[in-house]
């Protein structure tokens, strides 16, 4: 009886070690396994994360190349055009047009037609107060007063085209003069004791509420004034 006990206590102690090992071979698999997940979670997080740093870095790249190439391509237009108005403007004190070296006050038309000859067309505006003779080659009109004296220069220069409404005002402030006519907005401001500058445009509407200039002209209203006519002359 003895004998059987002992037998069968020395196997329990097997079948128990037995059972140990395999269940901690079991734990250390799980434990592996674990590890492993892990280790592959946290790598997968880490390429999302890289992966996402160096899109938005793309993307913020593209962006602000992007802005700088539209800044470059509008900036130096915008400067060429401004400084063409800073130009009318400076050249407007000597009663001068920026594409003419003839200013009014000081010249004959007389002096025009020996240089450029005879006008193209020449015909007398009792409102404007003068005979307006048009040089289309030139691009120019220019206003006489019976004496041949030119009064007003005239610029037809098709560069005017990119010249905006709000870009003058934007230069000279609210003009001293601006009325609406056949279709017209002429705006006017004063340069110095004897000159005016009046720039014409399309009258803006809703749909072009910032229009280009179509022509612009040097006024000296001193010239228009007719004292044996008794005729105090134009304002503007």
């Amino acid at each position: 009886m003895f004998l059987f006990n002992k037998k069968s206590i020395v196997s329990m102690i097997i079948i128990l070690a037995l059972i140990l090992m395999v269940g901690c071979s079991n734990s250390n698999k799980d434990l592996s396994n674990n590890s492993l997940e892990n280790k592959t979670s946290n790598n997968i997080s880490n390429n999302n994360a890289t992966n996402t740093n160096t899109t938005s870095n793309t993307t913020n790249n593209s962006v602000s190349n992007n802005t700088g190439k539209s800044s470059e391509n509008i900036l130096p237009e915008n400067q060429k055009w401004y400084t063409l108005l800073d130009n009318i403007i400076a050249l407007s004190k000597q009663g001068k047009v920026f594409n003419s070296d003839f200013p009014a006050k000081d010249t004959n038309i007389d002096s025009v037609e020996s240089k450029w000859g005879k006008a193209d067309n020449s015909e007398w505006v009792a409102s404007a107060k003068g005979l307006y003779s048009t040089y289309s080659k030139h691009n120019i009109v220019f206003g006489s007063n019976k004496g041949g004296q030119i009064f007003e220069v005239r610029s037809l220069d098709k560069q005017l085209g990119n010249i905006y409404l709000s870009m003058v005002k934007d230069k000279l402030g609210t003009p001293q003069h601006d009325v609406k006519v056949n279709g017209e907005e002429i705006i006017g401001y004063k340069m110095g004791n004897d000159f005016k500058i009046l720039f014409v445009f399309p009258e803006p509407t809703n749909q072009h509420a910032n229009p280009i200039m179509s022509h612009y002209s040097v006024l000296y209203p001193a010239g228009t004034v007719n004292n044996m006519a008794g005729d105090p002359g134009r304002e503007w």
